[in-house]
């Protein structure tokens, strides 16, 4: 079936599931779940990753979350689900640590939320792939030899060029080990000849990451250079945990939770589950998508991905049902049923 009528389909069956009370019905037979929502930025200026939502939507959703009583913070939701109180409830969750999470504070109520800092970025440079988009879009050289990083040759003479750049490079770049993947990026920039630009303040720092602890906001930890741990060895993998834990710790309050760089399928594994757990984080939560059920891991956390192309109607307008019935999981147990 093409993208656009799979996209038609899956949104009607979502209106169909939301406004019948199937949707209901399958939370209640389900039983206690816990959704944690995994957000980035809140910004409303064009983002090059799917990584930001404006504040409308992520306010939308706020609206949403409140007026069903369904939003709690992780350890109350964690606590919740252990004791199997019924219900379905979403927690809040941002990574990287970036200066547009200050817009939590703007609610009338700021929400319970955990934000996970990559403590080396804080109050400096954003994350590479941040670094790379800007010397992109700052370009004066539109053709680019990569051949010896087996990264290939691009002609970058328009919009739509760069875009398809960022998203091959970025995903072919971020297997690499920690210093090869600086390296690579830092070669790359230097080639694409960046004009002199003033340079955005993109990261918290940490007068603002107290302040928004002060407000009932949890602060966590992410590593301190956002590198994915199984691509690196044990002691720097060690390193990478616990420093985060010792800086966020220093500067704010000893954090309890804990999230995977990159946190998909291979992006981390025992020994680091075993490393954070050692550290004496509390959680850990992954980018690995669904609902957490009673006798969750609470090391292995699953989540869903918000960000600003998500949850869209194929009018592109933003859709409550699309939301409710994809947090749900009713969407992927219809379609497991089809598929068996």
């Amino acid at each position: 079936m093409p993208s656009n009528l799979r996209l038609l389909a899956r949104w009607a069956i979502a209106v169909l599931c939301h406004y019948s009370g199937a949707d209901a019905l399958y939370r209640h037979v389900r039983g206690p779940a816990l959704a944690i929502l995994m957000f980035h930025r809140i910004r409303d200026e064009p983002d090059p990753y799917p990584l930001s939502i404006t504040r409308a939507k992520f306010m939308a959703i706020l609206r949403w979350l409140r007026r069903g009583n369904y939003l709690t913070g992780l350890d109350t939701g964690l606590k919740a689900l252990a004791t199997g109180a019924p219900g379905t409830r979403y927690a809040l969750t941002f990574d990287d640590g970036y200066r547009d999470n200050l817009a939590l504070l703007e609610a009338p109520e700021p929400p319970p939320a955990v934000v996970y800092l990559a403590t080396g970025h804080i109050g400096g440079d954003p994350i590479w792939a941040y670094r790379l988009a800007g010397a992109v879009a700052a370009r004066r050289n539109d053709r680019i030899d990569l051949e010896d990083m087996a990264l290939g040759r691009w002609t970058l003479d328009d919009d739509r060029a760069a875009a398809d750049f960022l998203n091959d490079v970025v995903e072919r770049l971020k297997v690499l080990p920690g210093t090869m993947l600086e390296r690579s990026v830092a070669a790359i920039c230097t080639r694409l000849d960046p004009s002199p630009a003033p340079v955005e303040e993109m990261m918290l720092d940490w007068p603002q990451a107290q302040r928004l602890h002060r407000a009932g906001i949890e602060i966590g930890a992410h590593t301190v250079h956002h590198a994915i741990l199984s691509r690196i060895g044990d002691d720097a993998a060690r390193e990478e945990v616990v420093s985060s834990r010792d800086t966020v710790s220093r500067h704010v309050a000893p954090p309890r939770h804990f999230a995977y760089p990159n946190g998909g399928t291979g992006d981390f594994g025992e020994r680091d589950v075993q490393l954070v757990r050692s550290a004496g984080f509390a959680t850990a939560v992954s980018t690995l998508e669904g609902v957490n059920r009673p006798g969750a891991d609470p090391y292995r956390l699953r989540r869903h991905n918000v960000h600003e192309q998500r949850f869209h109607s194929p009018l592109r307008q933003f859709s409550r049902a699309l939301f409710f019935s994809e947090t749900s999981g009713i969407l992927d147990w219809l379609r497991t049923r089809r598929a068996a």
